[in-house]
C-alpha cells in the first residue's frame, strides 16, 4: 500500500465503510484494489475499490464515542456518497440464529439514560418528543440493495436474513435478562455497539447510512462463548455482503 496525500481531487464520491475491529476489516482489505492509506488523528483510511465502486475503509475502534468520531472524520475528509457499517451483532429478537444477517431499518441507543426526569429511556434530548427513544433510520434504497446481496449469500449458506430495529450501547449484552430489557423496551432484533452512534452522525451530516450484522451470539448466558466460537465466521460473511453490494 502507498501513502497518498489527502489533497487530491476525486473523481467520484466513494462509499465509506467502517469496521470496530480488525476481524471485521480483515476481509474488506483484503478485497481491496488499489488501496492508498491516508492517516488523520490516530486513524488509518484505506482508499481504493471493490467491484469497481470507490470505497474508503477504516476501523473505528468499539463503541459509541469511537463510532462517532471516525464517522465524523470520514465524512470530513472523504465526503462519502453514503455510510456502512459492516460487523457482528449480538441477537435479541426472536427467530434469529448464529451466522443470521441482520439490515438494521431503525437505530436507538440502549444505554442513554435520562428517565429520571420522565423521559423514555433511549431519548437523546435532541428533539420535543420525549415519550419515546430517539431513533434515526437507514437509507431505504441501500437497505434494499443490502438485502439483495444478502439474500444472495444467505441462500448458499442457509441461513436467514432479517430487517429491523438496531440498540447500540456501551455494553457487551450477555445475559438474559439484558437482553429482555433491551428486546422488550426497543423492540430490537439485535445488539451491538457502534451502530446507532454512525446513523446519528451520518443522519445530522445529510449522509445516506445503512448498517450490516451477522449475529455471532444470542444475547444469553453463552455469549462470550458463542462469540469467540462464531465471530471469524460472521465477520467474514458481513465483508462479503458489502463486497456484493459494492460489486453490483
Amino acid at each position: 500500500m502507498t501513502m497518498k496525500d489527502n489533497s487530491k481531487a476525486k473523481a467520484a464520491a466513494p462509499t465509506g465503510v467502517l469496521c470496530a475491529m480488525d476481524i471485521e476489516l480483515a476481509d474488506l482489505l483484503a478485497s481491496l484494489e488499489d488501496p492508498e492509506v491516508i492517516e488523520k488523528a490516530g486513524y488509518r483510511f484505506y482508499e481504493g475499490t471493490i467491484g469497481g465502486s470507490p470505497i474508503v475503509l477504516v476501523k473505528c475502534g468499539i463503541g459509541k464515542v469511537n463510532a462517532a468520531r471516525g464517522t465524523q472524520m470520514l465524512i470530513d475528509l472523504f465526503e462519502p456518497a453514503a455510510i456502512l457499517n459492516s460487523g457482528i451483532a449480538g441477537g435479541i429478537g426472536p427467530g434469529l440464529h448464529v451466522g443470521d444477517i441482520v439490515i438494521g431499518t431503525e437505530f436507538v441507543q440502549h444505554d442513554f439514560d435520562v428517565t429520571a426526569f420522565g423521559h423514555a429511556k433511549g431519548f437523546l434530548c435532541t428533539d420535543e418528543r420525549d415519550d419515546e427513544p430517539t431513533v434515526f433510520r437507514a437509507d431505504p434504497e441501500i437497505v434494499r440493495r443490502l438485502r439483495c446481496a444478502a439474500e444472495d449469500l444467505a441462500a448458499a449458506g442457509g441461513r436467514s436474513v432479517h430487517e429491523g430495529r438496531i440498540a447500540s450501547g456501551d455494553q457487551f449484552i450477555a445475559s438474559l435478562e439484558a437482553k429482555a430489557e433491551i428486546a422488550g423496551l426497543f423492540g430490537a432484533v439485535a445488539a451491538e455497539m457502534e451502530g446507532a452512534a454512525i446513523a446519528q452522525t451520518a443522519a445530522y451530516a445529510g449522509v445516506p447510512f445503512a448498517v450490516l450484522r451477522v449475529i455471532s451470539d444470542l444475547g444469553d448466558g453463552t455469549a462470550p462463548e458463542s462469540y469467540e466460537t462464531f465471530e471469524h465466521e460472521a465477520a467474514d460473511l458481513s465483508a462479503a455482503v458489502i463486497c456484493r453490494y459494492l460489486e453490483r
